[in-house]
């Protein structure tokens, strides 16, 4: 009974795990259909500011959040001390770091009101939001 009961929660744990796609999404009415790799990170790592002729704002999630660290890992192949310096330049540039939110439901609701935003959140929060899913991260 112990090891069915255990077996159960493993596997439902990983079930979970794997259900919690990472995505980068926008508003519907976001202009752009899909992002590359490149873009996002060119975006995320201020080294580009504009999506043709629409400033984008960046959204990102708490420093202490799993999903960022995620993010950071597998799209923006990039260290934190890296993200903090060439935001810290882009800064004395007169641009600004990514707006951080707390929750991921923050970000989406962010995202269907600011039609030039994008951010990152689990597939299943785009949906619930009906934010227009422009980049899935491979698992």
């Amino acid at each position: 009974m112990k090891k069915g009961l255990f077996f159960s929660l493993i596997c439902g744990g990983l079930l979970h795990l794997e259900a919690e796609s990472l995505v980068v999404a926008a508003g519907e009415n976001f202009r752009v259909n899909s992002l590359e790799i490149e873009d996002i990170r060119s975006l995320y790592l201020a080294k580009r500011f504009r999506l043709g002729n629409q400033k984008i704002i960046p959204l990102n999630l708490g420093i202490d959040n799993p999903l960022r660290y995620k993010f950071e890992e597998n799209i923006l192949s990039e260290e934190r001390d890296t993200l903090a310096y060439a935001w810290l330049q882009a800064h004395y540039l007169g641009h600004r770091a990514p707006k951080v939110f707390k929750s991921q439901e923050a970000v989406a609701e962010f995202l269907s009101k600011v039609d030039n935003s994008v951010g990152y959140v689990e597939e299943e929060i785009a949906q619930k939001y009906h934010l227009k899913i422009l980049f899935r991260a491979k698992e």
